[in-house]
């Protein structure tokens, strides 16, 4: 008889390997299943330590996909300004909350379409929280960011210094007005911000203090998205190797770089059981609610943009295969249709077609060489078709539909809207959906996610029937969103996402039934405990 390390017995927990099926009891040796089955089997194998679950619910730990983690633990260290109605709400909630320090001030969670100016603030309007000392205020989905004067003296911007310059926006007088998008901020405020997060302990101070967060919220994995390329990468190696050796990290992590791959070409899966090395990230466009996501025809509420293409098609070619060539996945970030019938066009040059209807053989062919397409908000006619004949996994944010119900229709008008974060189409047709948050954009709480994307609603219930209800998806699908499916995400489906013998005892227990609880009431389920490896994570009062 084979010894285990514990036990879990008495629980109803689904095994997300088909709907309704459930096991009561688990055990575990050396952090993975070694059985998943009845009590009376389970309690046959002598183990260290048994648990009785009480007869709770549970399921696999939840995946978030994508999210920018040492940014969203740096986030709940800074000010958040997304109660503000206003900029001068804006500049009194950075001004109560400043400590008086001499080093940068972060604020977070500018939404302009939430402002009654219905703009960003700029440098002059920003100045007006401090002149002494840098500021830097994020926009709610970071793609803009504004600067106050002493933030632009130290990234070196300024009428004399960068006239004219493409990436950056002007008064009339010819000064920078201080709102930078992803190209401007990528080339001025890479030197100021390598210099501050060179330091290793500055690092691990804030994921210390903060990376504790994620268990509570039934987070077993993060895949870690670093930053734009040529911006410092925040999301280094070294900083969770080391959080691993302290015993200090409660979650595991996969890390999606623009700098990958690198001289030694890590390929994805390379690393420990708990920090390893994801896929290669690549940004094609920008966002829907800064009208920066690249659509072929002009936003709804603006006629004279069409948002950005962040790369040629060349351009973008030549960086799929830089992944390809190395035997590594890639990620796109992809919010417009524009942008997303230029990526499927470079990933056809590069990614060899297939006709195989069953996307999990198409991901299986392809290896380590499978393609993520991040967001994927916004579909043309005959993209599905596209995609389907692609090693594609499509990485979506159903919470976007908690914000982007409200901006929608007057961003994209009524047709467009349609095609908006279109999951039933894309799973009827045998394409692979997974679920992140985009953290900080927002909040990674995956049951949040699961009830938008069953209802289309937001979390209040807006609006009535549901935004584009035919695209609603079953709970046990949007589960997997999180679960079975984001495995693939990462090459890791013989290692978890499932309860299944061989695979990491990754688990969480709920103190309701998800698949038995109304669809609007998904997202007051309470995670009861998180369980990593067999080890507790976390476990509520």
């Amino acid at each position: 008889m084979l010894y285990a390390d514990k036990t879990f017995y008495n629980g109803r927990i689904y095994t997300m390997n088909k709907p309704g099926e459930t096991v009561s009891a688990i055990v575990v040796r050396d952090g993975k299943i070694v059985y998943a089955g009845t009590d009376e089997e389970a309690l046959a194998y002598p183990a260290a330590e048994s648990e009785d679950l009480g007869g709770r619910v549970g399921l696999p730990g939840f995946n978030d996909t994508h999210i920018h983690t040492f940014i969203d633990c740096g986030s709940r260290l800074n000010i958040t300004v997304d109660e503000a109605k206003d900029i001068a709400g804006i500049v009194d909630i950075m001004k109560a909350h400043d400590d008086g320090g001499k080093g940068w001030l972060f604020g977070y969670g500018v939404s302009m379409s939430d402002l009654a100016e219905g703009r960003h603030p700029n440098r002059y309007e920003v100045d007006k929280i401090s002149t002494d000392r840098p500021v830097l205020l994020y926009s709610h989905c970071l793609h803009f960011m504004m600067a106050n004067s002493k933030a632009l003296e130290l990234a070196g911007i300024s009428k004399e210094a960068t006239p004219n310059e493409e990436s950056l926006t002007y008064f009339e007088d010819g000064e920078p007005d201080g709102i930078l998008r992803e190209a401007s901020y990528t080339k001025f405020m890479t030197a100021p911000f390598n210099e501050m997060y060179a330091d290793q302990e500055y690092r691990l101070d804030i994921l210390r203090k903060t990376i504790g967060f994620y268990p509570q919220y039934g987070l077993t994995t993060l895949h870690c998205i670093s930053s734009l390329a040529g911006a410092p990468p925040m999301e280094y190696f070294d900083q969770y190797y080391q959080l691993e050796k302290e015993g200090a990290l409660p979650v595991r992590v996969l890390i999606n770089s623009a700098y990958l791959p690198e001289t030694l070409n890590p390929p994805t899966g390379f690393g420990t059981d708990m920090v390893k090395v994801g896929a290669k990230k690549i940004f094609t466009d920008g966002s829907l609610g800064g009208r920066t996501a690249a659509m072929i025809e002009p936003y709804s509420d603006d006629p004279n943009t069409k948002g950005d293409i962040l790369y040629t098609l060349e351009e973008l070619t030549a960086l799929l295969k830089e992944a390809y060539d190395a035997g590594i996945e890639a990620s796109a970030h992809t919010i417009g249709d524009a942008s997303m019938d230029v990526l499927l066009t470079a990933a056809e040059a590069v990614y060899p077609p297939s006709d195989e209807p069953d996307p999990v053989k198409r991901l299986e062919a392809a290896g380590l060489r499978r393609l993520r397409i991040i967001h994927a908000c916004m579909i043309a006619p005959g993209h599905v078709e596209r995609i389907k004949k692609l090693p594609v996994i499509l990485d979506v944010q159903p919470g976007f539909l908690h914000s982007d119900v409200h901006i929608a229709e007057d961003r994209l008008g009524p047709d467009r809207m349609k095609r908006l974060m279109a999951f039933k189409t894309f799973i009827d047709n045998g394409i692979l959906l997974t679920g992140g948050s985009d953290a900080p954009v927002d909040p990674p709480i995956p049951l949040n996610s699961i009830q938008c994307a069953v209802t289309r609603q937001d979390l209040n219930g807006f609006p009535e029937g549901g935004l584009t209800a035919s695209e609603a998806i079953s709970v046990y699908e949007a589960v997997a969103l999180y679960t079975k499916n984001a495995a693939y995400c990462s090459s890791e489906e013989n290692v978890k996402g499932t309860i299944s013998i061989g695979k990491y005892a990754d688990f969480i227990l709920l103190d309701r039934d998800i698949f038995g609880v109304k669809p609007n009431e998904i997202s007051g389920i309470k995670v009861l405990r998180t369980v990593l490896g067999g080890d507790i994570t976390y476990r509520s009062n």
